[in-house]
């Protein structure tokens, strides 16, 4: 019988620790996130959980154990995020009706560029 109240006292302690460590994030988060960075982040924990809580891990990394102490914008929410996924930055070029990426643009300009070079 004392082994159970032993036990059960253990997982309130242990639960009660989670809890206090779950507050403390959160102070951490709403302290060092500006607004909009914030709700981005607990759309994309709800969205995509896994992504959302490493975004969330290296945030309070950076704030705990490398000492940031900047505001965090969306954009470095976002920067994260794409970091985390291998998504890279995105240009659209919006030129005679067509929508392309910035980067294709670029590529086929330097593919022409030369070939320009090649034949003159």
């Amino acid at each position: 019988m004392a082994e159970l109240v032993a036990r059960e006292k253990k997982m309130q302690e242990t639960k009660e620790q989670k809890e206090k460590v779950g507050a403390e994030r959160e102070k951490l988060l709403k302290r060092f996130l500006d607004s909009e960075a914030l709700t981005y982040l607990e759309s994309l924990k709800t969205r995509e959980p896994a992504i959302g809580n490493r975004v969330q891990e290296i945030i309070l990394y950076l704030i705990v154990y490398r000492g940031l102490r900047q505001v965090i914008s969306l954009i470095d929410v976002r920067y994260i995020e794409r970091q985390i996924t291998g998504e890279g930055p995105t240009i659209k070029v919006h030129r005679d009706g067509e929508t392309s990426d910035f980067s294709s643009y670029v590529r086929d300009a330097i593919k022409d560029n030369t070939n320009e070079s090649k034949s003159g």
